[in-house]
């Protein structure tokens, strides 16, 4: 159980790497920026109709050509940067893990394990971080900025005060959501949350009525919601599309000053093992956890075609120390984020997925529960089991019908699903129209349910899932749709609470 705390084993290792890419990178940045310029977002489209001196699209006229004689001025250092840098992708580690506690970070301490439990509160969002040439095909650019703010918003969310307020009425089965209390010591003009996440003096009737309340529905067991704020007090983080090693950089360091414990960089380059392709990107995952990580493995799904074959798509599986019993048995949890195959009407390969992340997770348990030999420890209690990711596929849709009759369901619950092809009436889509990113409607975490234009892409399912297994005694008390991410990325973010207890009587 040896966590990998640098991307190779060696320091020599190290430096050939880093002056390899110091070679390839100009290239590679420029690149991304010649094809950046002949792709526009909706955004700078409608810039450039409003600017009538034409500055904009003069600048874009004036600078791909520079671009394209840089790039070429740079392709032979690129060339011999490659050559050096293509090898060591061999032995480079299959994740980086770092730890880093600050002053007045929310850390969790471990402590001792009561019979009545704890909660435990998880997220997962999909933040298409791609270099910003390719995330402009999704109607998103600057990469780099992006990342900053992505960090910045999902802290400042998870750092909010956990407060809750009960409603007592015989006719209202509703609670006020903690998200509500963003104003709390208020003065009479009320304190609230703006769009870029800074505390700002607001009227009261500007706060997202759709966050301000949980819901029910008939003998449902806990709330859910339309959040315009990440959950407070945050546990474990889930991220997919973490593609841009610039911006994987930036995000790591904002997710730091909330989360202690990060495992990034998350996949392999070029050839190797499971990588009968060429691997230009890595798995894009990344997870925070507020407690510290016992192990973690990550596999590589074999059987990517087209384009996403192009990424090392897989499973990160991990294992985490929650707390302990008071007959000093660990208790840990266990959690795996995942990335399936995107292209449609592959469903054959996204079923082949699933197979191998029950099988991976299956092992990963196994050989991570196998004490060091010659030592006598009690066996861990097992918390929780929770995956998180995006699955590609939704529980609706008629051309989704094997990914929906997987054995996975039944091993794991959805809390939007009911059956195969049935969702709870709550349960929304989480893939935003990427055409309609910067409509006003959508722009901001203020963002209204239902959408009158054709927003949200009409598969009422969850496609960014969290899935959980019952060992211990648990409930769920509240499940999410988070839109604090708006104008960042184009999927909304999901999130769940989960009451975890042994059922045992206090000693």
């Amino acid at each position: 159980m040896v966590l990998h705390i640098t991307p190779y084993s060696s320091a020599c290792l190290h430096f050939l790497d880093g002056l390899s890419w110091s070679l390839v990178f100009p290239c590679y940045w420029l690149l991304d920026r010649l094809l950046a310029s002949c792709v526009a977002t909706s955004l700078e489209k409608r810039q450039r109709s409003q600017d009538p001196c034409s500055f904009l699209t003069l600048c874009v006229l004036i600078s791909a050509p520079l671009y394209l004689l840089l790039v070429l001025a740079s392709l032979p250092f690129a060339l011999l940067g490659f050559i050096l840098w293509a090898p060591l992708q061999a032995v480079r580690q299959p994740y980086l893990y770092t730890f880093h506690r600050s002053q007045g970070q929310g850390g969790a301490g471990i402590g001792e394990w009561r019979p009545q439990g704890r909660s435990f509160c998880f997220c997962s969002a999909n933040v298409c971080l791609l270099p910003d040439s390719l995330a402009r095909f999704n109607n998103l650019s600057d990469t780099h900025r992006r990342a900053r703010e992505v960090g910045k918003r999902i802290r400042n969310g998870a750092s909010r005060p956990q407060i809750k307020i009960y409603i007592d009425s015989p006719t209202n089965t509703m609670t006020a959501s903690r998200e509500s209390l963003a104003r709390y010591h208020g003065n009479d003009g009320g304190v609230g949350i703006s769009s870029n996440n800074t505390l700002s003096h607001v009227p009261r009737t500007s706060i997202f009525k759709r966050a301000a309340r949980k819901r029910r529905h008939g003998d449902e067991t806990f709330d859910h919601e339309i959040s315009a704020f990440f959950p407070a007090n945050l546990d474990f983080l889930a991220l997919q599309e973490v593609f841009d090693h610039g911006a994987t950089t930036r995000l790591r360091g904002q997710l730091h000053r909330y989360f202690p414990y990060v495992l990034s960089d998350v996949g392999r380059y070029g050839w190797k093992g499971c990588c009968s392709r060429f691997k230009f990107l890595n798995s894009g995952l990344i997870l925070a956890s507020r407690y510290p990580i016992l192990d973690a493995r990550y596999e590589c799904y074999p059987n990517g075609r087209g384009e996403d074959a192009l990424a090392a798509k897989g499973a990160l599986f991990a294992k985490v120390h929650v707390g302990t019993s008071h007959q000093e048995q660990r208790v840990v949890g266990y959690l795996t984020c995942t990335h399936l195959h995107a292209i449609e009407g592959d469903s054959s390969v996204r079923c082949e997925q699933l197979d191998l992340l029950l099988q991976w997770g299956a092992e990963f348990r196994q050989s991570s529960s196998q004490p060091p030999e010659g030592e006598k420890v009690l066996e861990d209690l097992v918390a929780f089991d929770v995956i998180l990711g995006d699955l590609n596929f939704d529980n609706c849709s008629s051309e989704d019908k094997l990914e929906q009759q997987h054995a996975l369901f039944t091993q794991y619950k959805d809390p939007c699903r009911l059956g195969p092809g049935e969702d709870k009436p709550w349960a929304l889509g989480t893939l935003l129209d990427p055409s309609g990113l910067y409509d006003d409607d959508v722009s901001s975490p203020e963002i209204t349910y239902p959408m009158e234009t054709n927003t949200i892409q009409m598969c009422v399912c969850a496609d960014l899932t969290l899935l959980l297994v019952f060992i211990l005694l648990q409930e769920l008390e509240e499940f999410s749709f988070v839109t604090q991410l708006a104008g960042l990325t184009d999927h909304l973010s999901v999130a769940m609470r989960l009451a975890v207890s042994t059922g045992e009587e206090e000693p």
